[in-house]
């Protein structure tokens, strides 16, 4: 059985932001493709234009899906991540100007880059942006603002954060892996520059991304092979990961009219945690948020520790970003949020979806409970 088959199952998931289930039509079209056995975009016969088919339906689609203008280009990659290097390590001549709690795909690939800190609620500070770009002008620079955060949840103001890099001759990307899906993207109302998303965020699987950029944008690859992609990305398209990326996509409405019902399951999981400790913080609470996510502060218990009694009781919940999990250090994104190192250090994020019951809210928070009885107490008790 699916971990994400929940019904009969006794098995929670509340770890939406780290991947998303593969939704029905996803496998249906995956399937279909796969039962075709060959197709390479670039060979010349009818399987391979079948194939370019495939990728030609993917990029309208994309168009439709996020309002995509007709000056930009669509490029495949593996998945966010090397979209994000791309962007990053493509463009050359430019600075960096970055947020602190950018995901690491962008903090790791980033050249000596210009950090804009944000404010205790996750947002962008617009006065050191604009001080940052102030001091820059007449370089060519690109901010890199993620449209909203994967652990926090917290959603920046893109729009305007684009005005002000415009403003001042930059250009604006925004990495929108955590967004699709969830809440509303319209590439042509952000005004940016550059778009990056991953499939497996949203009903698709692991190993598709795009990189939206403008056109006349000189992008150099950074994985030279036989000039797929229009050159902009060596190696033969994973045709079978594009086609479920491109069944995602279709799925999008249907996502984002279930996303009020998420967002009061989310909302009262969080009350009845507050209600039954007052002392534990969620992190970006007073911020527009994905209504789907929750960053938990529960005083003097390590977020492995939850993790690991989680896990026990078949609920899946997470200490932060998935593609960091296994490091024991605490999240960039509570400190440069303010947080204290403890409270970075315990922290879970929860994370639910579409498929997530009410009946699921009450086994996570039962579960949060016993945990914080347990082990808050002692250790409140040892600090007296």
């Amino acid at each position: 059985m699916s971990p994400f088959s929940l019904e009969n199952s006794g098995y929670v998931y509340a770890d939406y932001n780290a991947t998303a289930p593969i939704s029905e039509n996803v496998k249906k079209s995956i399937f279909e493709v796969l039962l075709k056995q060959t197709l390479n975009p670039s060979s010349l016969h009818k399987r391979g234009q079948e194939a370019r088919k495939i990728l030609q339906d993917a990029r309208d689609n994309i168009r439709d899906a996020i309002g995509v203008p007709s000056d930009k280009e669509i490029v495949f990659t593996s998945g966010a991540t090397e979209a994000n290097n791309l962007v990053m390590r493509g463009i050359a001549g430019y600075l960096h100007v970055i947020s602190a709690i950018e995901h690491p795909s962008i903090l790791n690939s980033a050249r000596n880059p210009y950090i804009i800190p944000v404010n205790q609620e996750g947002i962008v500070d617009f006065l050191e942006l604009e001080k940052i770009l102030s001091e820059l002008k007449g370089n060519k620079a690109i901010v890199s603002v993620m449209m909203a955060n994967n652990e926090t949840g917290v959603i920046q103001p893109v729009k305007e954060i684009a005005e002000i890099a415009h403003k001042f001759g930059a250009i604006c990307h925004t990495d929108t892996a955590q967004s699709v899906g969830k809440i509303k993207v319209n590439m042509e109302d952000l005004g940016v520059d550059l778009l990056t998303l991953s499939a497996h965020k949203f009903g698709g699987v692991a190993g598709s991304g795009v990189l939206i950029f403008n056109k006349e944008l000189a992008i150099e690859p950074i994985i030279i092979g036989g000039g797929q992609e229009k050159g902009f990305r060596g190696g033969t398209e994973n045709i079978v990961a594009i086609a479920g990326l491109s069944a995602a996509l279709q799925n999008i409405p249907d996502l984002l009219s279930k996303m009020d019902e998420v967002k009061e399951l989310r909302d009262q999981l969080e009350c009845e945690l507050l209600n039954l400790a007052s002392d534990i913080r969620i992190f970006g609470k007073n911020s527009k948020r994905l209504p789907n996510t929750s960053f938990i502060h529960m005083p003097g218990v390590k977020s492995d520790v939850q993790l690991m009694h989680f896990d026990l009781n078949h609920i899946a919940v997470s200490n932060g970003s998935a593609c960091s999990s296994g490091k024991v250090e605490p999240s960039h994104v509570l400190l440069a949020m303010g947080a204290t190192k403890e409270q970075a250090e315990c922290s879970i994020r929860i994370s639910i979806g579409p498929e997530t019951k009410p009946q699921d809210i009450k086994k996570i928070v039962d579960c949060w409970y016993n945990i914080y009885k347990k082990n808050t107490l002692e250790y409140m008790a040892s600090s007296s």
